[in-house]
């Protein structure tokens, strides 16, 4: 009996654990993660992104903001500034949302720059770069209002 009742307290346990598991507190959820892309969401582009050498940390970018490290923004081309992008690592289906503060990258082929934050989230500190989309966010969609 002893040994049924902790199987029963298990389960009662563990469905709630995976439940809370399956729940995310990031806007969307995990359903961006291979889901589509909300249509307000306009497709800006694909291909190589990177992130930011420590060695710019405090240094004021195109915005005239201070480079931190630990905020979730990234360099960008033609973007304006403040626009807010949501960067989809095509290989693992790991995203960030990224506000737009700087100019770049300056090396061919790459199409976005990312905060260590911003890539460590999408896992690409490690590689240093790697294939990712780019969806810009509408100004007036109301996640902005959370981010």
């Amino acid at each position: 009996m002893r040994l049924a009742a902790k199987r029963g307290f298990l389960v009662i346990l563990i469905i709630p654990l995976f439940l809370v598991g399956c729940i995310s507190l990031e806007p969307f959820g995990r359903t961006l993660l291979k889901a589509r892309i909300p249509d307000d969401f306009t497709a800006s582009g694909a291909g190589w992104g990177s992130h930011y050498g420590t060695q710019f940390s405090g240094r004021a970018t195109s915005s005239g903001e201070p480079y931190q490290e630990g905020y979730y923004t990234a360099a960008h081309p033609t973007l304006p500034m403040g626009t807010i992008v949501l960067v989809r690592r095509a290989a693992t289906g790991r995203y960030v949302f990224v506000r737009i503060n700087d100019r770049g990258p300056f090396v061919a082929g790459r199409v976005i720059d990312l905060s260590h934050a911003a890539a460590a989230k999408v896992g690409l500190l490690a590689a240093g770069i790697g294939r990712v989309e780019l969806f810009v966010i509408p100004p007036q969609h109301p996640l902005i209002a959370h981010l």
